[in-house]
């Protein structure tokens, strides 16, 4: 498709104000937006609204200004319904999917806030299927077919893409000129003009007004953007033969090393992934728009058909990476992205293999391959970022899948991705955990509800019978009760706590073993549990407590702590019997219905 630089005149003026204004209208909206933001004021109150409208007029205004002088007014006016749909849906879906509030840090605390903006997913996905998108209407528009030719394809989308980074740059300059200004001013103690530039009010919109600006001269000067857009060309064309030969060395060279150093660096799928789009990049850039008059050199036909042809084992090298990580551990919101775009991959992979083997022309099935393939991926993405097929919904029905199958056990079963990673799906999935008969996994799920960091370390939830294993009891030949081993204690005690807590509740990171004395310790008949906790005798005695606990009922609660006496020997006495119950030194105060606790002067005697 022919582009002609526009010529100067009163439709060209038309534009540029339309664009202008377009820019002006999209800058104060943002700024509004962060403004209600940064003072929490409606609608950044409610995130249903304010996400989908951060995401609406981050996108829209700039396929809007891409899209005057050419699109026709009902193709661009229908595209424009139909772009802000997509981009409030997306965004109204990611914030009612998500965990209803994040974890930040505040003051130099972890508070609740409401989840408001959109995931960094679905602000970089959005746009590439926006873009894509927009490119496949702009090529339709131009050949009148559903189906444009593959030129168009090739000449709409590098022209959009040379455009974007020409636009950024613009954008980019056009800051450091503000700031070499502010810079001067400071030299001479003036500071107002950096305070002025630093407002919000005045950064938001005139950002959008230089991208206005850049994408209108970047428009009408077609030529300024087909000649970088042929130097980007040329120059990616001719690194294939590196990059073909690097891959052909990589694979020579896994048949020697095996497969085994690849899973070591736990990021083999990625890194395959990121190699695949590298050679499909470059071999397009090699391929052009497949003009016979601009065929590439040998070389390049050479090294585009080896890399076309060892696609298909890069890929499949990454897809089995992948199956062996979800095999073992099951799906996460991570694999499931990963798998999304293995698929493409895939059926890049497979298109360019074939291609590479059939005869002349050269690489010519990748034309129609590439339009499917990017249908392929626009469907996918569609599919991902709403109900369809929703990452966090199926992986946190994966992972619960392997919890009740008993694939993984309560103990290495990782709660804190239900937290942090399977937002509302994860929510409802924990509570109903935390309602499990399964003791231990209802401590675990409470644990990773009340969790308020992302990083925080979730101990590993005990079992009764690892809590009997863990508590050593005297006398000899006494038992725990069940009762007490069968009693949920994350009710009592938050888990995480490094006391008597690691005893009961979670072996936390200072976890140390604890005994018990069972003994009638008020003369009512029945035996009370005094559990001590600390650094034990052979442990060089530096600290330990007890907690005395009697059961009420069916359930056992505590009633009284003891601090450790300091003496070194008091532990060892106290675990052999030797010790007495005695009246108190000062009897207690009752005090409007409450008691205090009189403590005398010296109330623990020294050691002998």
């Amino acid at each position: 498709m022919a582009v002609q630089d526009a010529a100067p005149g009163q439709g060209s003026q038309r534009i540029f104000v339309a664009r202008l204004l377009i820019g002006l209208i999209q800058g104060v909206a943002l700024y509004l937006l962060y403004f209600a933001y940064d003072h929490k004021a409606w609608p950044a109150t409610d995130p249903r609204l304010f996400a989908p409208l951060a995401l609406v007029f981050l996108y829209v205004p700039l396929l809007a200004l891409q899209g005057i002088g050419n699109l026709r007014k009902r193709t661009l006016l229908s595209w424009v319904v139909v772009a802000t749909a997509i981009a409030a849906g997306f965004a109204f879906y990611d914030v009612w999917h998500a965990w209803p509030t994040d974890m930040r840090w505040v003051d130099g605390k972890s508070v609740e806030v409401a989840h408001v903006i959109p995931s960094a997913s679905v602000v970089i996905f959005t746009a590439v299927f926006l873009f894509v998108s927009h490119a496949l209407i702009s090529c339709i528009e131009a050949d009148r077919r559903i189906v444009p030719r593959y030129p168009t394809l090739f000449d709409v989308a590098w022209k959009l893409g040379v455009q974007l980074a020409i636009a950024a740059c613009f954008v980019a300059a056009f800051w450091i000129i503000l700031y070499l200004g502010v810079a001067l001013f400071e030299m001479i103690k003036l500071h107002f003009f950096r305070d002025f530039i630093n407002h919000s009010w005045f950064a938001i919109p005139v950002t959008a007004l230089a991208t206005a600006v850049a994408i209108h001269i970047t428009d009408t000067r077609a030529s300024l953007v087909r000649g970088v857009r042929t130097l980007a060309l040329m120059l990616l064309g001719w690194l294939l033969p590196v990059i073909a030969l690097i891959a052909f060395a990589f694979l020579i060279s896994l048949v020697f090393t095996g497969l085994r150093p690849l899973w070591q660096t736990r990021s083999a799928t990625a890194l395959l992934l990121v190699a695949t789009a590298v050679l499909v990049i470059h071999i397009n850039a090699a391929y052009q728009d497949g003009d016979p008059e601009r065929r590439p050199h040998h070389a390049l036909r050479v090294a585009g058909t080896l890399a076309s042809v060892m696609l298909i084992f890069i890929v499949t090298i990454a897809a089995y990476a992948l199956w062996l990580r979800v095999n073992q551990y099951g799906w996460t919101v991570d694999r499931i992205d990963t798998a999304a775009v293995t698929l493409v991959a895939i059926c890049f992979a497979v298109g360019y293999f074939v291609a590479a083997l059939l005869p002349s022309p050269w690489l010519k099935l990748i034309e129609t391959w590439n339009y499917l393939t990017t249908i392929l991926g626009l469907v996918i993405l569609l599919a991902l970022f709403t109900p369809i097929a929703d990452p966090m919904r199926l992986s946190v029905d994966s992972q619960m899948a392997r919890l009740k199958s008993g694939a993984v056990k309560a103990d290495n079963f990782d709660f804190s991705y239900l937290r942090w990673e399977g937002g509302r799906f994860s929510q409802e999935a924990l509570a109903a955990l935390r309602k499990s008969e399964s003791s231990q996994i209802s401590k675990a799920a409470k644990a990773a509800l009340s969790q308020t960091n992302r990083y925080q370390t979730i101990p590993k939830v005990i079992s009764p019978q690892e809590i009997a294993q863990d508590i050593s009891v005297y006398p000899k030949g006494k038992e725990l009760p069940a009762s007490f081993l069968n009693q949920d204690w994350s009710t009592t005690y938050n888990v995480g706590d490094e006391e008597v807590h690691s005893c009961l509740v979670a072996r936390a990171a200072s976890y140390r073993r604890c005994d018990a004395v069972l003994r009638d310790f008020d003369g009512h008949g029945v035996d009370d549990i005094l559990l001590i906790y600390g650094i034990n005798a052979k442990g060089g005695q530096q600290w330990w407590r007890a907690e005395l606990f009697r059961q009420n009922g069916k359930d056992w609660e505590p009633v009284a702590t003891m601090g450790g006496s300091g003496c070194e020997n008091d532990r060892v006495a106290l675990l052999a019997g030797k010790f007495e119950t005695v009246a108190p030194v000062q009897r207690d105060l009752e005090i409007d219905g409450h008691r205090i606790r009189m403590i005398p002067p010296n109330a623990y005697e020294s050691c002998k």
